[in-house]
């Protein structure tokens, strides 16, 4: 079905001349002749996906054409003498897809984070970064495969994870929501509304990160708990920022000690 759903899209784009060409799988891709006609391959797949992908193009690996990737977690990514795989995260996107899903200037102004774990010839790094800087006009910067997914895992990973549980939270209490809901819950609505498939395996091979972020997020829920149901006494002499500096102080040794 998904295959069939994706030929639609492809035709589609073809038709209305948003692309000017297509392959029909990856095997027409994966030859050599390609080599000094094409610059650059994007894998946008879904997280377990782009090993899969990558690893059907290993006639192109240490060549002159660049591969990357988009997704949002890299710790499982494996390729071995690859000089010219570098991986890209563009912060950029929504929660629809699709050929009618289309923004023109989606990625103007954003973010894309670029890793480079298996030391690829700098060459392609250039290459990359001045593809994303000037053809699609999105700020740049380079990090480490561990530290991207530590700090996703805290600005984008966990977000996603209580907007589901946010929701489920509100169909459990039976509260009829209707046309009610403010600013806040439309965008909690609206992350939940994101691709069910890709986000659990985003879960799950960022699994530890997340679960180290989601201790820090229980113990200041805990801790507001403690203060909204006044079993928590507030020093008068204490001010707000102050309280919230011994607060994290606390989360960060909690996350320090058990992790």
């Amino acid at each position: 079905m998904a295959l069939i759903l994706m030929r639609a899209y492809v035709a589609k784009a073809l038709e209305e001349k948003i692309i000017d060409g297509s392959f029909s799988s990856i095997k027409e891709i994966n030859n050599k002749d390609l080599i000094g006609k094409v610059d650059l391959i994007i894998v946008s797949v879904s997280p377990k996906n782009t090993q899969d992908v990558i690893n059907e193009l290993d006639v192109l690996w240490n060549s002159d054409i660049t591969i990357t990737d988009t997704a949002s977690v890299k710790n499982h990514l494996r390729f071995p003498s690859s000089s010219n795989i570098v991986l890209s995260h563009p912060i950029a996107g929504s929660d629809k897809s699709g050929i009618e899903a289309g923004i023109d200037d989606l990625f103007i102004g954003k973010k894309n984070v670029i890793c480079n774990p298996f030391n690829a010839d700098q060459y392609h790094v250039d290459r990359l970064k001045d593809f994303w800087k000037h053809a699609l006009q999105m700020r740049v910067s380079e990090m480490s495969v561990k530290d991207h997914d530590i700090l996703f895992a805290v600005t984008s990973h966990l977000p996603h994870l209580i907007s589901y549980a946010l929701i489920d939270s509100i169909r459990l209490s039976a509260t009829n929501v209707d046309d009610n809901a403010g600013g806040g819950l439309k965008e909690f609505i609206r992350l939940s509304g994101s691709n069910p498939e890709m986000w659990s395996e985003i879960f799950e091979l960022n699994g530890m990160n997340i679960i180290k972020s989601l201790a820090g997020m229980q113990l200041s829920i805990n801790n507001l708990l403690e203060l909204i149901t006044k079993n928590k006494e507030i020093p008068s002499m204490f001010s707000h920022s102050e309280m919230l500096k011994n607060e994290l102080e606390e989360i960060k040794n909690y996350k320090e000690d058990k992790f």
